[in-house]
């Protein structure tokens, strides 16, 4: 079954704006940063050595004078110096502006590599899907096996006080006019990203709707993948509120859509308060040469097992 014709490794992360380097010809790779934005930049690293992830989305990069594409080369460059044969990964970022028409912080970069039949070219083809009552666009990114559509849905819970606006409403009319924005172009679809409507609390209407449109959640087999931070009465950092904010939906085109979690055990909520989360997805339901890293319930360590 060959990567990037008949499946891919898709992965998302809301990396919570830790995004700043800073040039420094004296360290590594030539820039400096914070001990968050190093986490998040190891752990993107260490997500391909072990998972050989073929596309990567991250939510929420800032940008201001070139820093969220300068952050997005820096991670093609590390990437790129990972095992043997190397990689080839190019970096691609997108911005969108406020509706008062400043740069939003809430921003897409994206990695995808060249060497994965199917991807060459992609960031030519990546375009943005917008409605006007939209918070933010959806990415679309038109690969060879699926057209993947990354989200950062607008986190709305409603107007409980009066009864106007049903739970989460906003959140899912961005996720369903982007699900039948991709549908349109009857090609195996996966929408990925922060939905910031909890995996179970998809109100049933909204559920149906996309089940009428070939659509349904995928569980991401990683829980939670959003913690709320907080801090106790010795100013120590407390987890709070924890929740399954980020996870798929997929079309009738896609005959496999495997979860994976890229980082068992994750509990660096203090660093970024959403965990990565990634899936293999495939058109056929042939044997994926993958084998599904099953998480120990007591040390909550993974089994690795390279693809």
């Amino acid at each position: 079954m060959p990567r990037g014709l008949d499946f891919i490794t898709v992965g998302f992360w809301n990396i919570e704006k830790h995004y700043k380097i800073t040039a420094d010809k004296s360290v590594p790779f030539g820039y400096q940063m914070s001990a968050s934005t190093y986490f998040v930049v190891e752990q993107i690293v260490n997500w391909y050595r072990t998972y050989h992830v073929d596309v990567i989305v991250l939510a929420e990069v800032v940008d201001g004078s070139g820093a969220g594409d300068r952050f997005m080369h820096y991670l093609a460059t590390r990437l790129n110096a990972v095992g043997y044969p190397a990689p080839a990964f190019r970096s691609g970022f997108r911005w969108s502006p406020t509706r008062s028409g400043t740069k939003s912080v809430c921003n897409f970069g994206f990695l995808w590599n060249t060497e994965v039949p199917g991807l060459q070219g992609l960031g030519e083809r990546v375009s943005w899907y917008w409605e006007k009552d939209h918070t933010r666009p959806a990415l679309i990114l038109p690969t060879g096996v699926a057209t993947i559509g990354a989200i950062h849905a607008k986190a709305s819970r409603g107007n409980r006080k009066d009864g106007k606006q049903p739970p989460y409403n906003q959140a899912m009319k961005e996720i369903s006019e982007a699900a039948l924005h991709i549908g349109r172009q009857n090609r195996p679809g996966l929408l990925i990203g922060d939905m910031n409507v909890p995996f179970d609390s998809v109100p049933f209407d909204w559920k149906r709707t996309m089940a009428q449109y070939g659509w349904g959640q995928v569980p991401p087999n990683v829980a939670p993948t959003h913690v709320t931070r907080g801090l106790d009465e010795f100013k120590r950092y407390e987890g709070r509120h924890a929740s399954v904010l980020d996870y798929a939906w997929r079309n009738p085109g896609i005959a496999q859509c495997l979860p994976e979690n890229p980082h068992p055990g994750y509990q660096s909520w203090d660093y970024v308060d959403h965990a990565p989360i990634m899936y293999h997805v495939a058109t056929t339901a042939n044997e994926l040469p993958i084998v599904i890293l099953e998480e120990k319930k007591n040390e909550g360590q993974g089994r690795p097992v390279p693809a």
